[in-house]
């Protein structure tokens, strides 16, 4: 495949133009101000993000797999079976879905993947 053929490929999964972003950020920023005044925490924030559905329970539940494995990996002296196990049980999952969300949603957080700039 060429370069340029991949770097169209590329292109077309991310998921956002960056104008959108900012009109979204824009929206956002007005909604908080009213709903929390001008002292909005961060927890206030995500949490209305939650609330109003613009973040899925899925994909808050896949950030902590991600976040704990890299703190749990240091804990277990760098073995990943021992901290997959403990994912999967921690999270009421199996191994194989802690191992592909690990793999398959980390790259998924990068801007350079979700936003066409």
């Amino acid at each position: 495949m060429s370069g340029q053929n991949q770097n169209l490929k590329r292109m077309s999964k991310r998921q956002n133009k960056v104008d959108v972003v900012y009109d979204y950020l824009e929206l956002l920023d007005v909604e908080i101000t009213k709903r929390f005044g001008e002292t909005a925490t961060k927890k206030d924030i995500l949490k209305h993000l939650v609330e109003r559905g613009m973040v899925e329970p899925k994909r808050l539940r896949n950030y902590m797999i991600i976040a704990d494995f890299d703190r749990r990996l240091v804990y277990n002296k760098g073995n990943r079976t021992h901290t997959f196990m403990d994912l999967s049980h921690k999270y009421k999952i199996s191994e194989s879905q802690a191992q592909n969300i690990v793999y398959k949603y980390r790259k998924k957080s990068r801007a350079s993947e979700n936003i066409s700039y």
